[in-house]
């Protein structure tokens, strides 16, 4: 109650404080707040051009597509628009952030269209998303999306003479068609490009296309030599830094054809030249797909450790990138965070500067507001209570019951006599032939159960998945398709969800463990960044390690 009064008091003073509010920002984000349109863009540029973290970068870009009122004018219009397309580029490229960047585009296309603005760029980022999205999915549907989006975005390239988005509209709708269906489905746009001049910082790159026109028209005759002589002109015509993701394009595209002919060793030396610029530039859409192709050609070839390795930095990488969010560091998280409260530091301005002729309505309304969420927050927090109660108790009990489960069945496991294992040469033979047998992935699962029961090497932080194979006698692959057709889920949620268990063991054991802080229990059970425990904690139990904890202490104390 005295909480509820204090809060209701400084309601009041802040009410008092509401114009100076208005006019005086936080010490802490007036420094970019009091930045023109202008200056804001310039700062970003700058920072979004060196290849740095993006911070301000971030924050300069979101004020200025936060600005954004109907009233503007269009110089300030075109600027929230460009924002809103640079903040998709850093979300896209350096945060995988799938969600956020259409949110970004969705933006950036409403003021456009409010504003009358033709922008090739937009269509260019839907394109671009729907094309990833789709590959990832294996989705056809989503790359004929991807393909309109990319001849919308060529077509109004042209119409508004943006040279650059209509040369990079071009490469891509020449790369959808050759996969879509082929050349002649773009023969109307593709004349209306032949029509551009080849003149001053656009010639190399519509050479280029033109070049490449060539080069998916002999593929598609077949004209394999012919397509190979091209990408290698090709090569010649952009050999520069600059141009290194078409570099990389141009390889992996002569590749393919290698590969058409059979001659896997030319294939491979292509992708290798690939790999090498994916990996020096950091460009991790380019790596899985180079490591996806490296291994599917060096199984063609013949070369299975080969393949094995780089099938298995493919599947590595994709993970990573799956849950990129959960992985990311403790600074971005806070920066985020720090993003956050300056977006509603901002909002809160905009809003008080709008209520400013209503103040003393705005304060009687506030205050009977104030009473009724309080109100509201002190019955939430009575049901979460006793909803994180009611969770908790289930957690106990579902570790109880499992543990009683583990106990029957080592009972019964030593009442019976082990089976002889199977001779691995043997098993070698088999696996090469022939797909699991449903007896075969039984026995597996059971393996795979005892380890992860039993062992406290999976409570290590470089317990892996091939580790478990060899613990388990089997092969990674196998584990794999074990646990992800029994489980429905990757390694690492499988193990995460044994550590979690145990974690909640350790918490409850407060005469060994009651000492322990929560990073001490996440690290002692194999986890190596706190927000990765959490999160899996969260998602597991339905509790947050230190809600659990608390319990765990209020029930040894009651």
């Amino acid at each position: 109650m005295y909480r509820a009064i204090r809060v209701i008091i400084c309601s009041l003073a802040l009410i008092i404080g509401l114009q100076g509010l208005a006019t005086s920002p936080s010490r802490e984000h007036s420094k970019w707040l009091n930045l023109s349109p202008e200056q804001l863009m310039e700062m970003a540029d700058k920072d979004f051009t060196d290849g740095g973290s993006k911070d301000t970068a971030l924050m300069c870009y979101t004020i200025v597509a936060n600005r954004y009122e109907r009233s503007m004018s269009r110089q300030h219009k075109m600027q929230c628009k460009d924002a809103n397309m640079r903040l998709w580029s850093i979300y896209f490229y350096d945060f995988y952030d799938y969600p956020k960047c259409f949110d970004c585009l969705t933006r950036a296309n409403e003021i456009a269209t409010e504003a009358g603005i033709l922008d090739a760029n937009i269509y260019l980022g839907f394109g671009c998303m729907y094309q990833t999205i789709s590959e990832e999915c294996n989705n056809y549907d989503l790359g004929t999306t991807a393909f309109k989006y990319y001849k919308r975005a060529l077509a109004t390239g042209i119409k508004t003479h943006d040279d650059r988005h209509t040369d990079m509209a071009s490469t891509d709708v020449l790369a959808m068609a050759h996969v879509q269906g082929g050349l002649p489905l773009i023969d109307d746009i593709w004349q209306n490009y032949l029509q551009l001049p080849e003149a001053g910082e656009t010639w190399i790159l519509r050479r280029y296309n033109k070049m490449l026109y060539q080069a998916f028209s002999n593929v598609e005759q077949r004209r394999y030599d012919q397509a190979i002589k091209v990408y290698d002109d090709q090569l010649q015509l952009i050999d520069t830094t600059q141009y290194s993701r078409l570099i990389y394009f141009t390889h992996v595209e002569k590749a393919k054809v290698h590969a058409m002919k059979g001659d896997y060793r030319r294939a491979i030396e292509a992708l290798k030249q690939s790999e090498r610029i994916a990996v020096d530039l950091e460009m991790k859409d380019c790596k899985l797909e180079v490591f996806q192709m490296l291994a599917q050609y060096y199984q063609q070839s013949g070369d299975h450790a080969a393949r094995q390795h780089y099938y298995d930095q493919y599947t590595q990488l994709k993970d990573t990138l799956t849950n990129y969010q959960q992985l990311a560091s403790v600074s971005e998280m806070e920066y985020r965070n720090e993003l956050k409260g300056m977006e509603q530091e901002m909002s809160e301005i905009k809003r008080h500067r709008e209520v400013m002729s209503y103040v003393t309505m705005v304060s009687l309304g506030f205050l009977m507001a104030l009473l009724v969420l309080l109100y509201l927050v002190y019955r939430k927090n009575r049901e979460l209570k006793h909803s994180n109660q009611s969770l908790y108790q289930k957690n106990v009990e579902m570790l109880r019951a499992e543990e009683e489960e583990r106990r029957m069945r080592r009972q019964l496991q030593d009442k019976e006599t082990p089976a002889a294992p199977a001779d691995d040469a043997d098993s070698d033979v088999k696996y090469r032939s022939s797909h699991l047998t449903d007896e075969d992935k039984e026995q597996l699962l059971s393996r795979i159960q005892q380890v992860m029961e039993n062992s406290d090497e999976i409570f290590s932080p470089d317990f892996s998945l091939e580790r478990l194979a060899m613990l388990s006698s089997s092969r990674y692959k196998y584990v794999s398709q074990v646990i992800n057709e029994y489980y429905e889920q990757n390694f690492n949620n499988f193990l995460n969800s044994f550590r979690i268990k145990e974690a909640c063991k350790r918490m409850r054991d407060l005469d060994n463990y009651g000492n322990y802080t929560i990073e001490a229990i996440s690290e002692s059970v194999g986890f190596k960044s706190r927000s990765t425990f959490v999160t899996s904690f969260k998602r597991i139990t339905g509790l947050t390690p230190s809600q659990y904890q608390r319990m765990a202490r209020e029930e040894a104390n009651a």
